[in-house]
């Protein structure tokens, strides 16, 4: 279960992308009076959303650095046992593009549980390295650092995936405000479930990806995304899903809803991400 929810939590970048030749409506633009009807005409682009999401996929082709503060929410419930779990995270992330490189913070709390964990980490050239409860830095694999690089690679540069995306053209709206294009897609798990299939197998690390079972045990139920713009830089701002999922794991039917809303800021303003001398210096390498 563990891998699975890896794969939609790297995978949610990918569904930034699509084409559609409408312009985008005004917010609220049957609710507003004549005066800021007027003024909302004056703000008005008429871009069509294809060419909205060339321009942000060229924006984000030059991207050097950004920020993104995140919370996410995951209810997971067992049929069989009746086990239920819920998990709020809230996590801070700066990351590089060349050298792909990230650092992130998180807290994570679980409902029934007094306490809450702090997890720090490191993902570099140097390695990966992980700070959590029992006060230790830790290096994992090289192995893995490589693959989780490469995967944070694919997916900061999502141009190449706006052909796969277009036959979903006709679910997304497209409306806007003063400074951004609002983008919204709500759609049922059945049309999406080959493309998530697809794409989480072209993204995982070979050996993960050569688990067809998994995938093949992952339903995706029903998915919503908001994805906001902005007008003057054509770098996101903000993205909000929502996905409710099935995963059958060792014979057992585990549903699953995850909420999550990310902020995106900070770009091009991220300093060189190293890990500091006193990690490397104590951290002890583990195996997975």
């Amino acid at each position: 279960m563990k891998k699975s929810l890896a794969i939609l939590t790297g995978f949610f970048m990918i569904l930034m992308l699509t084409a559609c030749n409408e312009t985008a409506k005004p917010v609220n633009e049957s609710a507003a009076g004549t005066e800021k009807k007027e003024a909302k005409t004056e703000e008005s682009s008429e871009m069509t959303l294809e060419e909205v999401l060339k321009k942000s996929t060229e924006a984000s082709e030059e991207l050097k650095s950004f920020s993104v503060k995140m919370d996410m929410s995951q209810e997971m419930s067992s049929g069989a046992e009746g086990e239920n779990m819920n998990i709020d995270s809230v996590i801070d992330m700066d990351v590089t593009t060349d050298p792909m490189a990230f650092y992130q913070k998180m807290t994570m709390s679980m409902a029934g549980a007094e306490e809450s964990y702090d997890i720090e980490s490191y993902f570099t050239e140097e390695g990966m390295f992980l700070y959590a409860a029992d006060q230790q830095w830790m290096k994992f694999p090289k192995e893995m650092s490589d693959e989780l690089l490469q995967m944070s690679s694919q997916q900061t540069n999502p141009g190449e995936e706006l052909k796969k995306l277009q036959e979903f053209v006709d679910d997304f709206t497209f409306e806007q405000d003063a400074k951004s294009y609002i983008l919204k897609l709500k759609a049922d798990g059945e049309k999406f479930n080959d493309f998530v299939k697809e794409t989480a197998a072209e993204t995982l690390p070979p050996e993960l990806a050569a688990n067809g079972e998994m995938l093949d045990n992952m339903n995706i139920k029903g998915v919503e995304y908001e994805i906001v713009i902005d007008k003057e830089t054509f770098y996101p701002s903000v993205l909000n899903m929502i996905m409710n999922m099935e995963i059958t794991a060792e014979g057992q039917k585990i549903s699953m809803k995850q909420n999550m809303n990310g902020q995106y800021s900070n770009y091009n303003k991220v300093e060189a991400i190293a890990v500091p001398q006193e990690v490397l210096d104590t951290a002890v390498e583990t195996e997975m």
